[in-house]
């Protein structure tokens, strides 16, 4: 995108999103932002600061958080980073992101020519704050941003403050497999679980206190602070919070769609299902093409997922039947399991979709580089049940343990 657009389109977000002149706080949560504004920004005063932000970071006023930041008196901001998708959260998933500027000072992309800030782009900061909405989900790439930019950070001596969030999905609900080392991607950085129940400021005093950071095999620790939330618990979804989501991603419009990721993102890496991807409702529509229609509507009606319900339409190309799906958020729902348990049973029902013929080599390598181990793809083409319900838990209670350490929340 070209300055003139990026001027174009944060003189829309001002005029037409939102006035701050009569903007009332209706949020029960403070956010990190809020109470470092409340504290007038004391631990940045004099200093160079860069911030790992976009458009999605706002306070509970919805104004954004680099707003607060540009032309701020008490310090001086001099660089901006950003991560997957961009600063104005438009760029689809996987897509090259370039440097740009913003209010004068220069974006570093972290999805581009490089995903960890270079000597030199650190050279421009004497600190560095993160205020990134995470969605709960181990495959989305914040995280690992995060974690570049704490090793980067670790690297220079240069602190970093983590402005915390809440997690969307809330932070009880813990689901999945934990990641194996070995399986290491940036779309899975650190051994938790698919869906880990943490905040974001959590999560980097678990990558800090578990010694993930290393630099050629030995372990490192920066300088972090986490501003904590003020009204957030554990129990908390998204809903509870008075806060109102922006985009993330383009695909990630809503809290539902972060609620299909948790639950279809993995299915979709095999490229067998249309799950509204590119549309409003991603992640919220599920079609298995080119099957019976009437085997694949019995499957639906045996499927009994407490909480989630499946509603059947003709969808737009009258081909078939679409499933719209819907989640009640009074309910504690274990996403990743129940989405792996029909992915089970579509590979019982229709196993000719799971044919190697059928499968890219690239699309089983993403699905296992998501799902974090091997086990789980090699079990389901096997067909072997009891294999692959084993593990779609594996490693979880000794998380559990670790996850106790870096609580901030009740």
């Amino acid at each position: 995108m070209t300055r003139f657009l990026l001027c174009v389109v944060v003189f829309l977000l001002f005029k037409y999103d939102f006035d701050y002149s009569k903007e009332t706080n209706q949020a029960k949560v403070l956010l990190g932002i809020d109470v470092l504004i409340r504290e007038d920004f004391r631990q940045l005063y004099g200093k160079r600061v860069g911030i790992l932000t976009n458009s999605a970071s706002r306070s509970s006023t919805k104004k954004m958080t680099v707003e607060y930041f540009a032309n701020n008196p008490k310090f001086n901001l001099t660089a901006i980073f950003t991560p997957e998708h961009g600063f104005f959260t438009t760029i689809p998933a996987g897509k090259y992101v370039p440097d740009d500027s913003l209010y004068g000072v220069p974006i570093f992309s972290l999805y581009g020519n490089n995903r960890k800030p270079t000597p030199y782009q650190m050279s421009f900061v004497d600190v560095i704050v993160v205020d990134l909405q995470d969605i709960g989900v181990r495959s989305y790439t914040y995280i690992s941003t995060l974690f570049k930019v704490m090793e980067a950070c670790s690297e220079a001596n240069i602190p970093i403050i983590v402005l915390d969030r809440p997690n969307p999905l809330g932070g009880n609900l813990v689901d999945g497999n934990v990641l194996e080392i070995d399986k290491t991607s940036f779309v899975g950085i650190i051994p938790i679980p698919y869906i880990h129940g943490c905040t974001i400021g959590e999560i980097a005093l678990m990558i800090n206190g578990e010694g993930w950071l290393k630099t050629n095999g030995t372990q490192r620790k920066c300088d972090l602070t986490v501003v904590k939330m003020e009204g957030w618990r554990r129990e908390m979804k998204w809903e509870d919070t008075g806060l109102q989501w922006f985009q993330t991603s383009p695909n990630v419009r809503s809290v539902d769609a972060i609620r299909g990721l948790a639950m279809f993102g993995v299915l979709g890496e095999l490229r067998l299902f249309n799950l509204g991807v590119g549309t409003e409702h991603a992640f919220q529509i599920f079609v298995v093409p080119n099957v019976s229609h009437k085997k694949l509507d019995n499957l639906m009606k045996e499927l009994k997922f407490e909480g989630i319900s499946f509603i059947k339409k003709q969808n737009k190309e009258k081909q078939g039947y679409e499933y719209l799906v819907r989640f009640d958020i009074d309910k504690e729902i274990k996403f990743y399991t129940n989405g792996l348990k029909l992915l089970f049973k579509l590979r019982q029902t229709f196993p000719s979709l799971f044919l190697p013929n059928k499968l890219k080599s690239s699309s089983v390598e993403m699905f296992k580089k998501v799902t974090g181990t091997d086990i789980l793809f090699e079990s389901l083409i096997e067909g072997n049940e009891k294999k692959f319900f084993n593990n779609i838990s594996s490693g979880l209670e000794d998380f559990l343990k670790i996850r106790t350490k870096y609580l901030l929340y009740k």
